[in-house]
């Protein structure tokens, strides 16, 4: 079920980036966290797409469309996220924290799906 994937890869990002922020300064721990890190977001991609086309059935090349666009709107501002509060002044931990919070808020969008889908089954 995309939901748990979902879920998995959501937390996984969490988890490994709350580990990035508080082990940053320890290389061999920070290795093993980034290579973590790519497999719960590779998680997302099949997952998100599953859902979507679960969702949008009529309109599959529109769905996959959007979806791309989601995902380039994400890859492109994320970093000036990053860059504003690097540039605030903030220290280079942030990045990890950043992508943590934004994780996290995945989250309940993900539940929300869960919440509505098991009530209209």
């Amino acid at each position: 079920m995309p939901t748990r994937a979902l879920l998995a890869g959501a937390v996984g990002i969490v988890v490994c980036s709350v580990l990035l922020a508080v082990l940053a300064r320890h290389a061999l721990a920070v290795v093993p966290l980034v290579l973590l890190l790519g497999v719960a977001g590779f998680v997302l991609n099949p997952a998100i797409y599953g859902r979507v086309f679960a969702i949008a059935v009529q309109a599959p090349t529109l769905a996959g469309a959007t979806t791309v666009s989601a995902f380039q709107l994400g890859i492109s501002l994320v970093p000036v996220l990053a860059a504003a509060a690097l540039d605030a002044g903030a220290g280079i931990t942030v990045i990890p924290w950043l992508g943590a919070g934004l994780a996290a808020i995945t989250t309940v969008p993900v539940l929300l799906d869960r919440m509505m889908s098991s009530r209209g089954a």
